[in-house]
C-alpha cells in the first residue's frame, strides 16, 4: 500500500493578494481566453506557474519567476510538516454540492505495483511537458485528486473534525464562482495515528493521470543521479485524497466529436450492436442542448449529423457485447460502447487514431453543436456519465478506460498550496 505524509508546503502569503485573485484551474482545462483573464486579476496568479506561454525557454522562466516570489516574500515554506483539509462547493445542473479531501504527499509508484490504482489511459504529449516543468522547478504545482474508499470510516471523521474544530485558514471564490477553503492542519504522530487505517488502503486516481505519471518520472530521474531516503518529497506526489462516500464526487460525461463524414451504410454497420431510432426535435433552437440532454436520459448514445442534420438514438441491443478483450462492466461504459459499437465500425479508428486525435472531446453540449456548426460534414455522439462505482471496480480489476472517459467536475484548485520535492 502506498505511504502518505504530511508536507511542508509553499504558500502564498497575504502580501501576493486575496486567494480569489491566486487561484487557477489545472493546466490541461484553461483556454487562451482564460489564461489571459487569470493574469490579470493578479501578478502572482498561479497561471504564470501552471502555465507560462513560450517555447522551451519557459520552463527555466517559470523556475526564474518562482525564485523571486519566494525571495519577495510572496511564497513562504512551512516550518513544519503539515496536512490541509480542502473544501469545495460548487453548482452542477441546479444543484449545490460540497467536496471535502485531504491535501497530502502520496507515494508516486509505477501502476503495475497496484497500489494507487488509474481508471483510464493517458496521452504522451502532455506528460512530456509536466515532466520538463518538475525538472526546471523542482516542484508540484497542482494537485492530483484521489479517491480512497475509506472503509473505516477515519478520513471522514478526521475531516470532519477538522472543520468543526476551527474556522477555516483561507478561503476564495475562484474565476469559475466555486468557493475554496482550507484549514491547514499539524501533521504529527497523532494526526497520523487517527488516518493509520488508510495505509491498508489503495488509492484511484479521479483526476491527475498524467501528473501522477510524471511524478514517478521525475522521481527516477532524479534518482539517477542521487540517492534518495524513504520520505523524500521527490519520491511522492501531491494529492488531495477524498472518501468515496463523499456527496461531491460528481462526474460530468465527455461527449465525443468526430470532423468526419459518416459512412452511407453507416446505419448496417451500426445495428448489430445497437438499436436505431430517428428522432425529430421539436424545441426551439435555443433550447437545443437542454432536449438533447434531456434525450440522452433515456439511451445509450445520442448520434448528432450521421445524416446531415439528424439525430438519432442508440441503445445497446440486449446480450450483446461491444468488445470481446473486456469484462462485462468496462464492455458496457458509454465511452467503450461508441470506442468499439461505433467509431471502429464506421471509421475503423484504434488507439493510435485516438492518440493521434482523431476525436474532439467536450463535456458541454453546447460546445458540441458549435463544433458541428463550425465543421460541416462532422458527426459528434453524447454520452452519458461513469460512476464513480464503475471507476473504483474497474479500475480494481486492473482494467482502463479510454483516454477522456471521465471529468471529474470541478477541478481542484491550483494555488492553494504547492509541493516542493526538496526536504
Amino acid at each position: 500500500m502506498p505511504q502518505f505524509l504530511p508536507f511542508r508546503g509553499l504558500r502564498y502569503s497575504a502580501a501576493a493578494g486575496s486567494l480569489s485573485e491566486l487561484l487557477a484551474p489545472p493546466y490541461d482545462v484553461i483556454s487562451a481566453a482564460q489564461q489571459q483573464a487569470l493574469e490579470a486579476r493578479n501578478e502572482h496568479n498561479a497561471v504564470r506557474l501552471e502555465l507560462a506561454e513560450g517555447g522551451e525557454e519557459r520552463y527555466a522562466a517559470v523556475a526564474e519567476l518562482l525564485a523571486r516570489w519566494q525571495s519577495e516574500g510572496a511564497l513562504i515554506r512551512d516550518e513544519e510538516p503539515k496536512f490541509s483539509i480542502y473544501e469545495q462547493r460548487f453548482s452542477e445542473g441546479g444543484a449545490y454540492y460540497t467536496r471535502r479531501g485531504l491535501f497530502a504527499l502520496v507515494e508516486a509508484q509505477p501502476w503495475d505495483e497496484g497500489a494507487v490504482k488509474p481508471h483510464e489511459y493517458t496521452m504522451s504529449g502532455p506528460k512530456a511537458d509536466r515532466l520538463k516543468l518538475l525538472q526546471a522547478t523542482g516542484v508540484q504545482f497542482s494537485p492530483i485528486f484521489m479517491i480512497a474508499r475509506d472503509r473505516a470510516g477515519m478520513l471522514a471523521q478526521f475531516i470532519d473534525s477538522a472543520i468543526r474544530a476551527d474556522p477555516p485558514d483561507l478561503e476564495g471564490t475562484s474565476i469559475d464562482g466555486d468557493e475554496h477553503r482550507l484549514w491547514i492542519v499539524d501533521g504529527g504522530s497523532y494526526e497520523m495515528r487517527r488516518l493509520a487505517p488508510l495505509l491498508a488502503e489503495s488509492f484511484y486516481v479521479a483526476d491527475g493521470h498524467h501528473r501522477y505519471e510524471t511524478a514517478v518520472s521525475y522521481r527516477d530521474w532524479l534518482a539517477a543521479s542521487e540517492v534518495l531516503p524513504r520520505d523524500h518529497p521527490a519520491r511522492f506526489a501531491m494529492s488531495v485524497i477524498v472518501p468515496a462516500s463523499d456527496s461531491g464526487l460528481v462526474i460530468r460525461p465527455i461527449h465525443r466529436m468526430v470532423a468526419r463524414e459518416a459512412p452511407a451504410n453507416w446505419q448496417d454497420l451500426v445495428s448489430p450492436r445497437f438499436e436505431i431510432t430517428h428522432v425529430k426535435l421539436i424545441r426551439g433552437e435555443h433550447e437545443k442542448a437542454l432536449e438533447l440532454s434531456d434525450l440522452l436520459q433515456t439511451c445509450d448514445i445520442v448520434a448528432l449529423d450521421l445524416d446531415e442534420n439528424q439525430v438519432h438514438v442508440l441503445r445497446k441491443r440486449e446480450g450483446e457485447g461491444v468488445s470481446p478483450r473486456s469484462s462485462d462492466e468496462l464492455d458496457s461504459i458509454p465511452p467503450n460502447l461508441l470506442r468499439y459499437g461505433v467509431l471502429e465500425p464506421l471509421w475503423g479508428f484504434n488507439d493510435e487514431d485516438l492518440r493521434a486525435g482523431a476525436v474532439a472531446y467536450s463535456h458541454a453540449i453546447d460546445e458540441v453543436l458549435e463544433f458541428l456548426g463550425l465543421n460541416p460534414g462532422s458527426c459528434a455522439f453524447l454520452l452519458n456519465p461513469v460512476s464513480v462505482q464503475s471507476v473504483l471496480s474497474i479500475a480494481d480489476r486492473g482494467e482502463r478506460m479510454p483516454q477522456k472517459s471521465t471529468f471529474f467536475h470541478p477541478k481542484l484548485a491550483t494555488g492553494l498550496v504547492f509541493s516542493p520535492l526538496s526536504p
